[in-house]
């Protein structure tokens, strides 16, 4: 098995990178709404509401899905019988709870794509910034008119992976000019990369 994995979160940056395509590099990591459209090696979702969404499907009969426990699974079968728990539940969300899950399974290069962290400026408000998901404007999901998650927890949650791993290799994918925050450079194991030199490395193509 390789050593690599690619952890997704859903930001936008990571618009038309295939997941096939980086399977065929690496052991991929996914989340939430991905399931609807895509195929990991592993899939996270936290959010009662995307479990009880994917417990609609066969997805979870079919494929690896890991989740936190909550008492609303009680009466749904399908998600006793075929979802694997974290245990004890880390309380993160679930692109930190997916990067925590690749790092526990001992991958020593992980690239880390979708995690965008802001949203896109609000042309009404210089201090508030609009939803950015790939899955905004659908079922569970926020509205892109939205005013965006403030990303404190999940940076903390991010910060935590790469002090309690220090010996993997994080690399923050993202394209030129997008935001990259200092609280993560301060840590030797992560860098960040553009979007042109993971295409470059992997021999990858943007697909829209």
């Amino acid at each position: 098995m390789s050593d690599i994995a690619f952890v997704l979160g859903n930001g936008e940056s990571r618009k038309g990178i295939l997941i096939e395509d980086l399977k065929k590099h690496g052991t991929v990591f996914a989340c939430n709404g991905v399931y609807r459209t895509d195929t990991p090696d592993f899939l996270v979702a936290v959010d009662p509401k995307m479990m009880l969404e994917l417990a609609e499907t066969d997805y979870i009969v079919k494929h690896e899905v890991w989740s936190n426990f909550n008492a609303q699974y009680n009466k749904n079968q399908k998600i006793l019988d075929n979802v694997k728990w974290f245990q004890p539940s880390l309380g993160w969300s679930s692109g930190p709870t997916a990067l925590r899950l690749a790092c526990d399974r001992k991958f020593t290069e992980i690239y880390m794509l979708g995690f965008d962290y802001t949203g896109y400026p609000n042309p009404k408000s210089s201090n508030r910034h609009r939803f950015n998901n790939l899955f905004k404007d659908t079922r569970n999901y926020k509205k892109s008119t939205d005013e965006a998650t403030f990303y404190g927890n999940w940076m903390n949650q991010t910060k935590r992976c790469l002090q309690d791993f220090k010996d993997v290799k994080f690399h923050r994918v993202i394209p030129t000019g997008w935001f990259q925050p200092k609280d993560l450079e301060w840590n030797d194991n992560m860098h960040h990369m553009t979007t042109e030199q993971l295409l470059s490395k992997f021999d990858l193509q943007i697909k829209l």
